[in-house]
Formats: structure tokens, C-alpha cells, sequence
């Protein structure tokens, strides 16, 4: 084969070559942009939801927190009577609605979570759930203490059945800051709302 048809055969296939690179790298940007943008209209639709959502959800939560709360005053004079502490808040600290008992707490938190419990993740279910385990247990207590001979194991253990409700009410409030999306650091026992050893950071 002469030496110039050699040469245009290598041409021909050097231009094939190049325009296949060509066509190549004009797909591969295509089908890069093209994921690109679905990326980002999934992340704008999920910016659109969250805009919706929180401050729903941080108004529910208000409302969840502000039944804790008072779940928590009225547990907390009746651990720091029976550990005999001085420096514990007292039933002069209590609010009127404070004074209900477990069971009239329990039924107005229910209440609540039955309209807000679209808001909650899974993690903060579950430590609802823990809570309503002990607040069971706790409105037993109060039933049997309420009698007119209350067994001494109900009178024994008043002040733990108390401080593991206060406890379990600690971990839904907590949970719910990190739906938020906010980090807590949880403050000593006996810690009041409010201190300076009560803090939550944003998450960065």
C-alpha cells in the first residue's frame, strides 16, 4: 500500500477518534449536569419542606416541653422531701397546674402527642415510650399511696419511682432539641431550667 494512502487511512481515524472523544465528553457532561441538577432540586424541595416544617414543629414542641415541665415541677419537690434536701425546690415553687397528680399529667400529655406526634422522630418516640412506662408505674404509686393503708413498698419507694420519671422526662426534652437540631448538654442532677449549667448549642 503506498506510503499516502497509509497516511490518509491514519488521518480518517485519528478525526473518527477525535470526534468519538468529543461526542464522549459532551455525553459525560450531559449526563453530569443532568444529575447535578436533580441533586439540586431534591435538596431545594428538601429546603422548601424544612422551611414548612420547623417552625410547625418548634411550636408543637413548645407545647410538648411545656407539659414536661410541669411534669417535672411536680416530681421534683417530692424527690428533694424525701432526700431531705434543703436546697431543693419545695411545693411553695409549684405552680397551680404543677399540683395534678401523675395521672392527670399523664392524660394532658397524651393529649398533646396525640396531635404533635407527626413531629417527632423515631428517637424521640421511643423516649416518650420510655416515659410512659415509668409514668405508669408512677400513677400506681400514687393510687396505692393515696389509699387508706398504702403497702410500704409503694411509701419505700416514693422518692426513686419520682426521680426516674423526673429522669425519662430529661431524655424527651433532650431528644426533642436534637429534632431540632440542636446538641444539649445535659445538666447535673438538681439542676433548675434556666441555670448556667443549662445550656444547648446549635449543631454546627
Amino acid at each position: 500500500m503506498p506510503i499516502e494512502d497509509i497516511l490518509f487511512i491514519g488521518g480518517v481515524v485519528g478525526a473518527i477518534n477525535t470526534a468519538l472523544l468529543y461526542v464522549a465528553k459532551l455525553l459525560v457532561e450531559s449526563l453530569i449536569k443532568h444529575e447535578f441538577d436533580e441533586e439540586m432540586e431534591r435538596v431545594k424541595s428538601e429546603w422548601r419542606r424544612t422551611d414548612v416544617l420547623n417552625p410547625e414543629r418548634l411550636a408543637a414542641f413548645k407545647l410538648l416541653q411545656k407539659n414536661l415541665v410541669s411534669l417535672r415541677r411536680h416530681c421534683e419537690p417530692r424527690v428533694a422531701t424525701q432526700l431531705g434536701s434543703e436546697f431543693g425546690p419545695g411545693a411553695d415553687d409549684l405552680k397551680d397546674a404543677d399540683y395534678n397528680s401523675i395521672l392527670g399529667h399523664w392524660n394532658e400529655l397524651e393529649t398533646r402527642l396525640d396531635e404533635y406526634l407527626i413531629f417527632l422522630s423515631g428517637a424521640s418516640r421511643a423516649s416518650f415510650d420510655r416515659l410512659r412506662a415509668q409514668l405508669w408505674l408512677g400513677a400506681s404509686m400514687e393510687l396505692a399511696l393515696g389509699s387508706s393503708c398504702p403497702g410500704p413498698e409503694a411509701i419505700a419507694s416514693r422518692a426513686d419511682r419520682y426521680a426516674a420519671i423526673r429522669n425519662r422526662i430529661s431524655e424527651c426534652i433532650d431528644a426533642m432539641f436534637d429534632d431540632l437540631g440542636f446538641a444539649c448538654t445535659s445538666p447535673p442532677r438538681g439542676t433548675k431550667p434556666g441555670s448556667r449549667l443549662f445550656q444547648r448549642t446549635a449543631v454546627q
